[in-house]
């Protein structure tokens, strides 16, 4: 059984977008939700990844900050709390966190291709320069195997 329904799933989706959207129409910061639910959204600071998810989750599905189950301090832990819901990435579907191992690690929201036909997508916040817009912070990108270095 899934975890959210599909409207919760769809509202985590869109407000996603908003962030990445925001940070692509040249925002360095854009405060979404509302009530006890609003956050702003540091667009431009990177290396923030377990932080937007949370913020993503939380500002879509009416939360407070920081009260969102899965919220940790790194991405490892919240991937390791995310780990008895985990299916296989073959599976995944839009809304689907992803991530890659490690500590910090890493972690990152499935968009699949429900924003751009053309291509899977994720959003996430990165320490590099990749994606769109390629410097680090909030940004969509491509889905890519993780690297290994």
């Amino acid at each position: 059984m899934p975890l959210y329904t599909e409207k919760q799933r769809k509202a985590v989706l869109a407000r996603a977008g908003e962030a990445v959207q925001a940070r692509i129409g040249g925002a360095t910061e854009v405060t979404l939700g509302t009530g006890a639910a609003k956050q702003t959204f540091d667009l431009d600071a990177g290396g923030y990844c377990n932080r937007f998810v949370r913020q993503v989750f939380e500002t879509s599905l009416g939360l407070s900050p920081f009260t969102w189950y899965f919220g940790a301090a790194k991405a490892c832990q919240t991937l390791a709390k995310l780990k008895p819901y985990e299916v296989p990435l073959k599976d995944r579907q839009p809304g689907d966190i992803l991530g890659f191992a490690g500590d910090p690690g890493h972690i990152c929201l499935y968009l699949g291709t429900d924003f751009d036909p053309s291509k899977e997508l994720v959003a996430e916040n990165t320490s590099a320069r990749r994606g769109f817009p390629a410097a680090p912070g909030d940004e969509g990108d491509p889905l890519r195997q993780p690297q290994r270095g």
